[in-house]
């Protein structure tokens, strides 16, 4: 024998709504207008437990949820999603934010493969790579040792003595020159590595890439 939650009168719950709808849309069409052209809408909406509602107002509490609109027979005219939740919202931030990483490799990718046709060249212009920082880090050492050379003499023409103000100003020029050149050495030294990794992962994709393991953008 069926509980009083789910007959009425000997009505189900799904035969209540069936019955509630044309009532509703024979209201609104008996309804007086309240101006000319304007008429009210009748939602249809489903509350956080699931339950149907019709009405021409949707209560506060469920103002998120999602809604029909429905015309006098009581068919939909439209419609409005309803508002995602806050987890919903961070995975759909995650997904974007994965779609545009896979496009971003993709567009790596396909440069590698349009750029060399070998594990040896990217080799080679690894080496070509390596050798000009390398070379340009030779420059900076020795710019390192002249301006510590300098400073020696200027220094020791100053002896134990507050040095002279032209003097003074040499000296402050050459120790700003040395700071700067050791910097360029240690940016040198941060490049070399950084361009020895880079290509180690270049040359490792570039083989899966190469062999069909993996596609653009994987």
């Amino acid at each position: 024998m069926a509980g009083r939650g789910d007959t009425d009168n000997g009505y189900s719950r799904g035969a209540r709504r069936r019955l509630l709808l044309p009532v509703l849309l024979l209201g609104l069409a008996l309804a007086p207008q309240a101006g000319a052209g304007e008429s009210k809408k009748l939602y249809r909406w489903v509350d956080e437990k699931g339950q149907v509602h019709f009405g021409d107002k949707l209560p506060p509490q469920d103002a998120k949820q999602g809604r029909e609109t429905l015309n006098r027979q009581g068919l939909v005219t439209g419609a409005v999603p309803r508002e995602p939740t806050a987890e919903e919202l961070e995975q759909q931030r995650a997904a974007q934010a994965a779609r545009e990483e896979s496009a971003r490799r993709a567009v790596l990718d396909n440069t590698l493969l349009l750029s060399y046709t070998s594990v040896a060249e990217l080799q080679a212009a690894r080496e070509e790579r390596i050798s000009t920082i390398d070379g340009r880090a030779v420059l900076a050492r020795k710019a390192v040792a002249d301006n510590e050379k300098v400073l020696e003499d200027l220094r020791a023409r100053a002896g134990d003595k507050p040095p002279p103000p032209e003097l003074a100003k040499q000296i402050e020029a050459f120790e700003a020159s040395l700071v700067d050149n050791l910097q360029l050495v240690q940016r040198l030294g941060e490049e070399r590595n950084q361009t020895e990794a880079q290509f180690s992962v270049d040359i490792e994709r570039f083989k899966l890439l190469r062999s069909g393991k993996i596609k653009p953008g994987d």
